[in-house]
């Protein structure tokens, strides 16, 4: 059965070593080692996410997290206190998603020791997760055979299922003026800082409704205080579990756009919004919320099965067919220096998923 202090130790280990997106290669040579050491076969696609098989019994299972975490992430220095793990204060203590790889290979070590039967595994931890679910969408998905399984990247106790999440479009704006001095001449120039204000004031932005935001995330613009900026750029999203909403309100930027760009004729606005991934939804009747449900129940737990504003690598497996669902990895306060892990969540995690793996 899982252990609790084996997990400590790997979970500190995994957490000390320096990943953050783009930076991957030393937590891919650690996670590969120990799904070698565990008897898999492990291999790498294109994009170099790793793709680890065990031969087993019956339907194939798919566990997944994530390889990178996000900045302030360098240099962590993991502290226990009680059964809270968490950071000096000075950085991100790296949970997401290193609790959810901590998970599974504690899992898969218990499942070994025992000797137990046990489903066929294929393991898939993705890289440049973090700000687009790039490996996920790089993922060659020809090496991937099973349809069902879990995504260890959820935030809060394992019994919390992300049984809904959005779709996403990505929205880039690029707004050109005309520079000019603004002690000699301002009125020969065109703001384009301006402009990004006045798109910013029309534009619909933060919680729209219960299923459906908006933001802009990153402005930029100008050269100095003594010229009128030239150019600007905005870099933000529109989600939605709708469809509907989402394409309401894609259409509605690009019309502020439009009306804006009506008010400054000799200025230029050129927008894209391009689609990152699509929403998906399932039932409590679902095979995969079944298969969780019993694996739960084994350890006590009843499942809590709630709609998330956030994107993940599950979005990717379920355009592609596979019904992989998210659950909590016992991390709470994601990308912020005052997250934390909830030692016995975690150890819960681990437990269901060897309950998993071993065809529960």
């Amino acid at each position: 059965m899982a252990n609790r202090e084996r997990l400590i130790t790997t979970l500190m280990d995994l957490i000390r070593i320096d990943s953050p997106t783009g930076e991957e290669d030393e937590m891919d040579w650690e996670v590969s080692s120990r799904l070698q050491a565990l008897g898999f076969k492990v291999q790498h696609d294109a994009y170099k996410n790793v793709i680890a098989k065990l031969d087993g019994e019956g339907e194939p299972l798919i566990l997944s997290a994530h390889l990178d975490t996000v900045e302030p992430g360098r240099g962590i220095k993991p502290q226990l206190d009680g059964d809270v793990l968490h950071s000096d204060g000075t950085t991100i203590l790296g949970g997401d998603c290193k609790a959810g790889v901590a998970i599974v290979l504690e899992a898969l070590t218990a499942v070994r020791e025992s000797g137990a039967t046990h489903l066929p595994v294929e393991v898939i931890f993705s890289r440049a997760e973090e700000g687009g679910l790039n490996g996920a969408h790089n993922l060659d998905f020809s090496l991937v055979s099973a349809q069902r399984g879990v995504v260890l990247d959820g935030e809060g106790p394992v019994n919390r299922l992300t049984v809904a999440a959005p779709s996403q479009n990505v929205v880039k704006a690029e707004i050109h003026g005309r520079a000019a001095h603004a002690g000699l001449e301002p009125e020969n120039g065109i703001s384009a800082l301006v402009i990004a204000g006045h798109l910013l004031t029309r534009l619909p932005l933060g919680r729209i409704d219960e299923e459906t935001t908006s933001n802009i995330g990153y402005l930029e613009g100008g050269l100095k205080r003594n010229i009128i900026p030239e150019r600007a750029f905005l870099d933000g999203e529109i989600r939605s579990r709708d469809q509907q909403k989402l394409e309401h309100y894609t259409d509605r930027f690009r019309q502020v756009f439009d009306e804006v760009s009506a008010m400054y004729p000799e200025a230029r606005l050129a927008v894209d919004i391009s689609n990152s991934y699509q929403a998906y939804r399932v039932g409590a009747e679902h095979p995969t919320v079944a298969m969780l449900a019993r694996a739960l129940g084994e350890v006590g737990l009843e499942p809590r099965m709630e709609g998330s504003g956030g994107g993940s690598d599950a979005n990717v497996f379920f355009e592609h067919g596979i019904a992989a669902l998210p659950v909590g990895i016992g991390v709470r306060s994601f990308h912020t220096k005052e997250e934390t892990a909830v030692i016995p969540e975690v150890l819960q995690g681990a437990e269901v998923v060897e309950r998993l793996v071993t065809g529960v």
